[in-house]
């Protein structure tokens, strides 16, 4: 079977999908359908339906600033079953069918008898297998001439369940094996027990479902969820690209958040919500980019609640404006903002664009970032000018005797907090950017010299730290000035390093587990009150599986981390540089290989800002390079590299990069 391309142009040949080569910026996860095709090579060419392309997409007005270029999307046609397909070509015929653009799999439902048609649920899961072999089940003993056994096998890769959440199998191993009874009747062999949902190869998964991210905001403790706005958090899913995204995202985010993610975030919406038959559409006119929602019912009522209906409105537009092929669809017209109406009133009750204060990015220009420098002071850097120049923070960050600053973590938003650790690495201050006095004593101290981790900050201006005390391992976080213990379910190892994502409800973590090393995700759970919190960490997830020596992680996009470590298998003690790699933080990398980016050599840290990823911008990733160990000179030493324009550049030589800054000059952003 032949289909087009997806951007192919007018008078352009059709492509096999085995020639289609993927064409993903590095790092974006809303252009993983590409990236995911293009990484896993030549499709499976499947009888049994048909492909043409549907008409492109409007072309741009002038001056509009998009792209000209008439758009064509694959359709895959489904076909019906044929007189005479023995039980295998029927069972072939309906999977092939699976793969198709139909809304409603209408002609996939012929292949099943009357009361399987009408029992099926293909929005129960999706199965991903690595391929999918259909065979007669020669071990079928009551096989007759009305009745026959297929096995449809493979090994199970990931499942999306009902909620469009992506779950990956512990192993790759997983076998899956369903058998399908099919029975002769009057219109010939029919299904009596179709496969549970959809059956799909890995390639065609990756050409039909792609990613988004449905936005929650965090459930704080003591439910006091409204107090302030704060970021909102990301939970990937996959929809159905060719049929209708837009709708399908708004639907699943009124449903509610994945089970992974529900105990750590509330929503807006009232529970069981639904869109009802209404279809999501961008506005009508010419560079509008209004998407208009009218809600009566339970929603309704709440629109008029100023702060949930901004909330809602707020939990739309980042849902939908970051669905991909919208952009294809409405070419020009990018989704720009999102209205709320209460029904039967023509007068808006609120709308939400990107300027929301529950944006879930940080600033994309004029990024402020901080490094140590040669005397160990903290520098700030603007990352969105050209040629940056260091300027000294003028803050008293501790006591005279704090030495080099072993570790810190600024603030994000505008309260100036800074969190500094000691050159000892044995306690760590709270002071501001511009305090005048020193801080009374130490927020946190640990038992032993080196014992903490560098720190970071959430959105909800929680501090979060490691102390690596052998005697008393732990997670703490500072919240209000106050100590708070942290719980970390199902931990095997110990935590060397966080990085909590600007949300708040979701962690980074390095664990260290014998002599390796590598990163999990978990969510954090709010529980207790307001003025005694309890925090949890739960649900780990190991996200680079393939890394075994991790020196640094941030989160790079609202569901992808930028990993600075060295691959399984390496040998202990060679010397060898790290890596830099980008990971799902749902475990969708394990369809293909992670995205690498070339780095400079001896990096040993690395930030990002968490920003959407559709955005092309040249301050998201800076990297220390120190290059003492190579025994360059001093003017070549404690270098800050900043990525853009796809090469790294050196912004900062001769940062802190003695024996006082273990981890050399310590690029970050706030957070």
């Amino acid at each position: 079977m032949t289909r087009t391309s997806p951007r192919t142009g007018p008078g352009t040949a059709p492509e096999t999908a085995a020639a289609r080569p993927g064409t993903a910026r590095p790092g974006s996860r809303r252009t993983g359908t590409a990236r995911l095709v293009g990484a896993l090579g030549a499709a499976l060419l499947l009888a049994g339906c048909a492909a043409m392309p549907s008409t492109g997409a409007p072309a741009a007005p002038a001056g509009s600033g998009g792209n000209t270029q008439t758009a064509q999307q694959v359709v895959v046609v489904a076909e019906p079953p044929k007189a005479g397909d023995p039980p295998l070509q029927t069972v072939s015929g309906f999977l092939d069918d699976l793969v198709s653009d139909e809304q409603n799999y209408q002609t996939a439902k012929q292949f099943l008898t009357p009361a399987a048609a009408a029992s099926w649920q293909p929005q129960e899961q999706v199965a991903v297998l690595d391929h999918v072999d259909v065979s007669v089940d020669t071990d079928d003993n009551a096989s007759t001439a009305t009745r026959a056994t297929i096995k449809v096998k493979g090994k199970l890769l990931a499942t999306l369940n009902s909620r469009h959440a992506y779950v990956p199998v512990p192993s790759r191993a997983s076998a899956f094996v369903e058998k399908v009874v099919v029975t002769k009747g009057p219109e010939g062999w029919r299904i009596t027990n179709p496969p549970k949902g959809i059956v799909l190869n890995q390639v065609d998964f990756a050409r039909i479902y792609e990613p988004v991210n449905l936005y929650f905001p965090v459930a704080r403790a003591g439910g006091d969820d409204s107090a302030a706005a704060s970021a909102l958090a990301a939970d990937p899913i996959y929809v159905r690209s060719h049929i209708d995204p837009l709708t399908d995202a708004a639907s699943a985010l009124l449903g509610g958040p994945s089970d992974w993610l529900a105990p750590a975030v509330v929503s807006a919406f009232p529970p069981d919500s639904s869109l009802g038959r209404a279809r999501v559409s961008v506005g009508s006119a010419v560079g509008d980019g209004n998407v208009r929602f009218e809600f009566g019912g339970a929603i309704g009522a709440k629109l008029r609640q100023p702060e949930e209906c901004q909330r809602m409105a707020s939990q739309l537009y980042f849902t939908l404006s970051e669905v991909p092929t919208q952009q294809a669809q409405q070419v020009g017209q990018p989704i720009s903002s999102v209205s709320l109406y209460k029904s039967g009133d023509p007068t808006v009750s609120c709308e939400a664009d990107e300027h929301t204060n529950y944006s879930p990015f940080q600033a994309p220009n004029g990024a402020i970032s901080y490094f140590v420098d040669a005397q160990g002071h903290l520098e700030s850097l603007d990352m969105g000018v050209a040629a940056p120049t260091p300027k000294p923070v003028t803050g008293v960050l501790g006591p005279s005797n704090l030495g080099h600053i072993g570790g810190f973590a600024v603030a994000p938003g505008n309260s100036d907090q800074v969190a500094v650790l000691s050159e000892t690495r044995r306690e760590l201050f709270i002071s501001s950017l511009t305090q005048r006095t020193v801080p009374p004593r130490a927020t946190v101290t640990s038992g032993v010299n080196g014992g903490l981790s560098s720190p970071s900050w959430d959105d909800l201006k929680t501090l979060w730290v490691a102390d690596t005390n052998p005697a008393a391992p732990a997670v703490k976080a500072v919240v209000d000035g106050k100590l708070v213990p942290v719980a970390v379910n199902g931990l095997q190892g110990v935590v060397t390093g966080v990085r909590v994502a600007a949300d708040g409800a979701r962690i980074a973590l390095i664990v260290k587990n014998g002599g390796n090393s590598s990163v999990q995700v978990g969510r954090i759970e709010q529980s207790g009150t307001a003025d005694a919190p309890q925090l949890t960490i739960d649900g780990l997830l190991s996200v680079a599986p393939s890394l075994s020596s991790v020196k640094s992680v941030s989160w790079y996009d609202g569901d992808s981390l930028i990993v600075l470590g060295q691959s399984v298998g390496t040998e202990p003690g060679l010397d060898t540089a790290p890596g830099l790699s980008i990971w799902e933080v749902d475990g969708s990398s394990a369809l293909a290989p992670a995205e690498q980016l070339t780095s400079p050599p001896y990096g040993t840290t690395v930030a990002a800002l968490q920003q959407d990823s559709s955005l092309q911008l040249g301050v998201r990733a800076p990297l220390l390079g120190d290059s003492s160990g190579a025994g360059a000179a001093k003017e070549d030493q404690g270098k800050v590299y900043r990525f853009a324009k796809n090469q790294w550049s050196a912004v900062v030589k001769n940062g802190d990069s003695g024996p006082h800054g273990p981890n050399g000059p310590m690029p970050s952003y706030p957070g």
